[in-house]
């Protein structure tokens, strides 16, 4: 099968990687991930549970940590950078608004609804808004896209991921990125 670039991960292992990514992670950097996984996966199950997710300190304190945990649920080595690349620095900014997307997108339709954006923004608030204060955020976020957007089925019955990627033109995602340590 090749010889082992790093604790269990072969060569073949390590560019199917690559690939998978789009070579966004190059060799150094795959072969940290892969420590950091195996780091993570604490009964060497293969795969990233839930439980071990949250035990990542920088997901446990963020808000959106259930609907994080969800995406990521489950995941083997590949399926890990896979996601994780959408935060490198190589990334570019269509596929990192494209898996913001679909991390708001909770049923998976395509369409940011009124119901995918409340959860969402409970989710991100708390119990410090109520929800007359929530849906009136919701239906200042859907008038604004409508405004912005080309009248579409998608736009009348919420933000479909082109509207998402017009609105958020001008945002600033360069803080968007996790820097993987690379070991000489």
């Amino acid at each position: 099968m090749g010889q082992a670039a790093s604790g269990g991960l072969t060569q073949f292992d390590v560019d199917d990687v690559i690939n998978s990514t789009n070579g966004l992670f190059g060799q150094a950097e795959v072969e940290s991930l892969y420590k950091r996984f195996r780091a993570l996966d604490r009964g060497r199950k293969g795969y990233i549970s839930a439980e071990e997710f949250l035990g990542i300190p920088e997901l446990s304190i963020n808000p959106l940590a259930q609907r994080l945990v969800r995406t990521f649920e489950c995941v083997n080595f590949k399926e890990f950078t896979r996601l994780l690349s959408m935060f490198s620095g190589k990334a570019s900014r269509d596929e990192k608004l494209a898996f913001m997307f679909s991390v708001y997108d909770v049923d998976g339709d395509g369409i940011l609804s009124r119901d995918d954006l409340l959860i969402m923004l409970r989710q991100l608030a708390g119990s410090s808004m109520s929800d007359a204060e929530l849906d009136e955020v919701i239906d200042r976020v859907l008038k604004e896209t409508q405004a912005s957007a080309p009248a579409t089925n998608a736009s009348v019955h919420g933000i479909d991921l082109q509207t998402y990627k017009t609105t958020l033109a001008g945002v600033d995602l360069s803080h968007m990125v996790v820097e993987v340590p690379i070991e000489y």
